[in-house]
């Protein structure tokens, strides 16, 4: 079960992946680190001695270089000068073990520039592509790295040999080059396969058999090479078949167990290349040198395809099982339906959510189970997927097997016809969002009501300065496009203090309360708003509502104010005017709302300045308060 969601089941991927690691840590990790790259090449310097003969005269296998450039390639292109500069430091001192200094430092260098080539031109490959098994990275990698930057190096090499040795040119690059090309071959793949951090490489081997072949091919080899020669030719063979069965990597490791005895036999004049009657050394190396190239010329590009042929497979095999079993233990309901509604297929899911069963689903019209009120929906729903509408989101209600509707959500996705492109059906995933739906409608209830509170005076219940406003600009604006007029009254309870400071905050509550009530009986179309302005100022919005029809409403909001009886206490009886402001226009474009509200505002303050309990009229163009009448 694990196995079905390992990381590289979930995507195609890379066969040979490349990852850019950025260096990070201390700066005494970084110089270990530094440290270590010069000893190690230093090492791979000493190692590659063992498959050179006459002080590096005759060279079979260079493994450093490769290694080199592969580990390079997995870190940032920033980090590359300090490591090649220990490399260098590190090599020179290896060579020193077996050469004078002045030929340890030129060799060195030729090294070190075969290796700056290599990553010189990989560079802009590594970016394009992730995959040294893609078909233009290897192209890239054999043209650049297994061709070009062994000639610079071994030309540069048999430069230095002819200049201080006499030894011929093209000797030099006979018996060199075929080394360096197979070390980079060889090595940079397998290294890049061992340093992989997913090791998706080695995931891919199979264990018993990779250890048998890793075991076999030695004892293979030493039989070939050391006892009957004949049967060189039944490595190929040998080698298709771990091609076959152990996959690519482990194919590169048999071949490279091939060369190291091969070349063990051939440097002291045995195996089937070494030929007792006029052959030489060099003669025997370059053959054996041309029968590795063979062989990975031949191997490479069948394994290659073999893997990526055995990764899809494993992919698809992988992904069949996983999405079936996710369809048969999802809590969704996967359904694939033709454009109609009639259902194709229904995964098990339905049981556990609806209680049918998908027998009883399969064959059926969508439409048939739906609440009889989201079936118009429905409809005009595949009709805009028969227009090319790809993706929807549906939510409606459908009957349970035991009769009762349950809200689902239907994530819905177009299927097309692979030759005419045209849509032909469609794969829905559907959830059951009873309880969602039901906490949505609640979660709605309690933000009106929230609404309502926010926007409404908690003395009062009259709409609050807020909602005011809000409902002013509104009006405002609609004026504006109908041409019709807005009426404003701003209404004061004269004495107010007095009565708070006298008869106590209780009494001013109700002072409020009752105002507020007259004003309420007052707003009865839908869209008069009365509120409460502040303190104890009121105003009354009224829209579409000319100034004769106002100064009626502003008469009979007096009177009735007049006759109210307030009880204050035991045989305390209150009695309250009001002074009121009165304003109405046709809302412009010269001015604003706020302009309506300062013309009432300012009439207000007249009525109370010229002795309360009256009524002004104020206009936006003069703001001056015109007095209508007063009450005696």
């Amino acid at each position: 079960m694990r196995k079905l969601f390992l990381p590289e089941n979930i995507e195609p991927g890379a066969l040979w992946p490349l990852h850019v690691r950025e260096e990070s840590g201390s700066e005494a990790r970084t110089w270990i680190r530094m440290g270590s790259i010069a000893v190690g090449f230093g090492a791979l310097c000493v190692i590659g001695s063992f498959f050179a003969v006459d002080k590096f005269r005759i060279s079979i296998f260079w493994p450093g270089n490769g290694i080199l450039v592969a580990y390079l390639l997995t870190r940032s292109s920033r980090e590359w000068r300090k490591f090649l500069i220990v490399a260098l430091v590190g090599n020179i001192a290896a060579y020193c073990l077996f050469v004078p200094f002045g030929e340890s430092l030129s060799l060195a260098f030729c090294n070190i520039s075969e290796v700056v080539v290599a990553l010189w031109f990989l560079r802009r490959a590594l970016c394009r592509y992730g995959d040294l098994a893609a078909s233009g990275m290897m192209i890239e990698f054999l043209l650049y790295a297994v061709m070009l930057a062994p000639v610079v190096a071994v030309s540069a090499a048999a430069a230095f040999m002819t200049l201080a040795h006499a030894i011929p040119f093209w000797q030099t690059i006979r018996l060199w080059l075929a080394g360096d090309s197979i070390g980079m071959a060889l090595m940079v793949p397998i290294t890049l396969a061992l340093i992989d951090p997913e090791r998706k490489i080695l995931s891919r081997q199979t264990p018993k058999v990779t250890i048998g072949v890793l075991l076999g091919i030695p004892m293979v080899s030493y039989l070939v090479f050391g006892e009957i020669h004949l049967l060189f030719f039944l490595l190929v063979p040998a080698l298709v078949w771990t091609v076959f069965q152990a996959g690519l990597f482990t194919s590169y490791l048999a071949l490279l167990e091939i060369l190291i005895v091969g070349a063990q036999f051939t440097i002291h004049r045995l195996g089937p290349f070494w030929r007792p009657e006029g052959s030489t050394l060099e003669g025997s190396v370059v053959r054996l040198q041309l029968y590795i190239l063979a062989m990975m010329a031949s191997l490479v590009p069948i394994g290659t395809i073999l893997e990526r042929q055995r990764h899809l497979q494993r992919t698809l095999q992988h992904g069949l099982m996983r999405y079936r079993l996710l369809a048969d233990n999802s809590r969704d309901i996967v359904v694939l339906s033709t454009l109609e509604g009639r259902r194709l297929y229904a995964s098990p899911a339905v049981t556990d959510v609806l209680g049918w069963t998908p027998e009883e689903w399969t064959g059926q019209i969508s439409a048939m189970w739906m609440h009889p009120d989201d079936v118009g929906p429905f409809r005009r729903l595949m009709k805009e997927m028969l227009q090319g509408r790809d993706r929807r989101i549906f939510r409606y209600r459908t009957r349970h097997k035991d009769g009762r509707y349950l809200w689902i959500e239907a994530n819905i996705r177009t299927l097309h016809d692979e030759d005419t492109g045209e849509p032909n059906a469609y794969v829905a995933n559907l959830r059951e969002i009873s309880r969602r739906v039901e906490s949505e409608q609640k979660l709605a209830s309690a933000y009106e009501q929230m609404q309502q509170q926010v926007q409404q005076d908690g003395l009062t219940g009259l709409a609050n300065r807020r909602r005011f406003d809000e409902a002013m600009d509104a009006e405002w604006r609609r004026g504006r496009r109908t041409g019709m007029p807005i009426a404003l009254l701003m209404i004061d309870i004269d004495n107010f203090k007095y009565i708070n400071d006298t008869y106590g905050h209780r009494a001013g509550d109700h002072c409020l309360q009752a105002v507020a009530g007259c004003l309420q009986q007052l707003a009865r179309r839908p869209s008069d708003l009365a509120a409460r302005y502040g303190g104890e100022e009121f105003a009354l919005l009224l829209p579409d509502v000319e100034l004769a029809p106002a100064m009626a409403l502003a008469e009979r909001l007096c009177q009735k104010i007049r006759d109210l009886r307030i009880e204050a206490g035991v045989g305390t009886t209150l009695r309250l005017t009001v002074s009121l402001g009165a304003a109405a226009e046709i809302p412009g474009k010269h001015f604003r709302s706020d302009a309506l509200v300062e013309a009432a505002d300012r009439a207000l303050y007249a009525a109370k300045q010229a002795g309360r309990n009256q009524v002004m009229l104020g206009a936006i163009e003069a703001m001056s308060p015109v007095p209508l009448y007063r009450v005696q």
